[in-house]
């Protein structure tokens, strides 16, 4: 290779690696330009190889629609090897017509090579159909006819758009009606820029004005002296000059010869300028901008990490407080109530009912009404669905997530184009509700458990009993109300003495448990609001992960980005050494 092509091909293959790494994180329109940018630079990186002079050169034909490009082939040729159809569009991909299959190189287009058995060949969607036809012409050119440029299929403006940066010289193929077509401007400047040899063809032509003044159009387009040739329409009485006719152009196309060599390395150099330009503005500058926009977002999704779920499951718990509170020795009497109750025993022995008389003076048990687990009901009102508004919180915070993405256009947009990948970022709202429904779970079960346990006071009151004179017949009577215990003790007649030193020796610790039992289901309830708001916390969390993770897969990474932009920074050096 000649001065820093190697240098040249290294850079850009490295930078045609490393947009392919980008690109399953660009969307739209960037991937679009991606993917032309690599099969551009590839048609580069193959001009840098292909230096052989002896092979065949690659023409394409190019022109717009219903120009008779097909048909031009054929013509040349003597032969019909290309289909043809008064219908536009015809041709839906390119068709090479060569001498030998070894004339084409492998790989070129970066499309797969169909060999056609059949003919006239229409041509493939991207795929190169290739014809073997060995005739004076196709030893020195192997012809490519293409698509339109411009059709109504985007399609077929790329593959023809292709084919132009690949090929070793170009016919650009016009009509009467179509030699003015803006589609083909750019193409003119083009083959001047990258130093193709060039030839212009007029088809269907009645007079020679209309070729004239395609001559001086192609003048004032940098093209002055360019070779035009012209072909008559079948039923027109024109006939073009000799020098510019179809016998002409054959001998045209068959001295094709590539452009000297310091016009072929400023044709390549301005290739690899062109890239870098688009690069830059095509691919990297909206990738940047993405980025940017990503990390906006990302920001303003983060400030939605700590929401307040604001649950309260202490009205679970207030039936139980009632119940302990219930069957607590210490709570319905209270320590000097006890007190007197004992002192007053003989009075109240004489006043007591036939069925209290027979638990005290013969051992029968006696059932009082306990207070019955109606359901989870709060002053007569069914209790919250916590499940359902834990669920209805969490759907709360995914819509403010949403509303900050939907907030930007380029948010909107990624939503629209994303929806599948977006949806798969979303937690299931019911994630949340089982978070309410595991912790509910558990704090009934401890609720179950302690829903008939005797409180630790009563259970206290109940050993200093037991340890009385005849303490243990009593103990078989606490099913019965639990004040019933004083009058016990007082008919066994200690109620003068050791009952008071024992009640009283109890007061301190017995206190001590009452206030820890009416705390131990309020910190209970607490304590399960504060794991439900954890859970919920970690949960929103993830879901806010996901969803910036989703976010940052939308474009490249500021790493990546940079390193494009070094070689990038590596190119422009190449190019200017070139230059200098």
């Amino acid at each position: 290779m000649a001065f820093g092509l190697h240098k040249l091909e290294s850079t850009l293959s490295a930078l045609e690696r490393a947009l392919l790494s980008l690109r399953p994180r660009t969307a739209g329109g960037v991937m679009t330009n991606v993917d032309r940018w690599r099969s551009d630079a590839e048609a580069v990186r193959f001009h840098l190889r292909d230096e052989v002079r002896d092979r065949p050169m690659l023409v394409t034909i190019i022109g717009g629609t219903g120009t008779g490009k097909s048909t031009l082939v054929n013509r040349l040729l003597g032969a019909q090897l290309t289909a043809t159809s008064f219908r536009r569009t015809y041709t839906s991909g390119a068709v090479a017509i060569a001498g030998e299959i070894k004339n084409l190189p492998p790989g070129w287009l970066a499309i797969e090579h169909r060999p056609v058995e059949e003919l006239p060949a229409r041509g493939q969607a991207d795929a190169l159909c290739v014809i073997r036809e060995e005739l004076e012409l196709t030893k020195r050119v192997t012809l490519i006819d293409t698509p339109d440029l411009d059709g109504d299929q985007p399609l077929h403006h790329a593959q023809a758009d292709r084919a132009f940066r690949w090929a070793h010289g170009v016919i650009f193929l016009v009509t009467p009606e179509k030699y003015q077509m803006t589609e083909l401007l750019p193409y003119y400047r083009l083959s001047r820029r990258y130093a193709i040899p060039t030839l212009f063809v007029m088809n269907k032509a009645e007079e020679q004005g209309v070729v004239d003044d395609f001559q001086k159009q192609l003048a004032g387009r940098e093209w002055e002296g360019a070779r035009l040739f012209a072909l008559p329409r079948d039923d027109a009485p024109y006939e073009p000059p000799a020098e510019a006719n179809l016998d002409a152009l054959r001998e045209a196309v068959i001295a094709l010869r590539p452009a000297e060599k310091e016009a072929w390395r400023d044709g390549l150099r301005q290739r690899a300028i062109d890239l870098l330009g688009r690069l830059g503005d095509q691919i990297l500058a909206p990738i940047r901008l993405d980025r940017q926009q990503i990390d906006r977002l990302v920001a303003s999704v983060r400030t939605l990490e700590t929401p307040e779920i604001g649950l309260d499951v202490n009205p679970l718990t207030q039936q139980l407080q009632k119940r302990l509170q219930q069957r607590s020795v210490l709570y319905l009497m209270g320590p000097q109530r006890i007190l007197e109750r004992v002192r007053q025993v003989p009075g109240m022995v004489l006043r007591m009912p036939r069925t209290i008389w027979d638990v005290v003076m013969r051992g029968q048990g006696i059932k009082l009404k306990d207070p019955a687990r109606t359901g989870p009901q709060l002053n007569g009102e069914e209790l919250p669905d916590f499940k359902a508004a834990v669920t209805d919180q969490f759907t709360v915070v995914q819509s403010r997530i949403e509303d900050v993405l939907r907030s930007s256009a380029a948010g909107q947009r990624w939503i629209t184009a994303g929806e599948s990948s977006y949806r798969q970022a979303r937690l299931d709202p019911a994630t949340a509700g089982r978070i309410a429904e595991d912790e509910l779970t558990a704090l009934e079960k401890w609720l179950s458990e302690r829903w008939n346990a005797t409180p630790r006071d009563t259970m206290l009151l109940m050993k200093l009993v037991k340890h009385l004179p005849g303490g243990e017949r009593l103990t078989k009577w606490t099913e019965a109300a639990p004040y019933l215990l004083a009058v016990i003790v007082a008919t066994h007649h200690v109620f003068f003495g050791p009952v008071d030193l024992a009640v009283i020796g109890g007061f301190s610790i017995a206190t001590w448990l009452s206030e820890k039992l009416s705390n131990e289901v309020t910190q209970k309830a607490r304590a399960t609001n504060r794991k439900i708001a954890e859970r919920f916390s970690e949960l929103t969390h993830t879901q806010i992960d996901q969803v910036c993770g989703w976010l940052d897969s939308r474009a490249p990474s500021e790493k990546e980005i940079r390193e494009v932009e070094d070689l990038m920074e590596r190119l422009h050096g190449v190019l200017e050494e070139e230059k200098s």
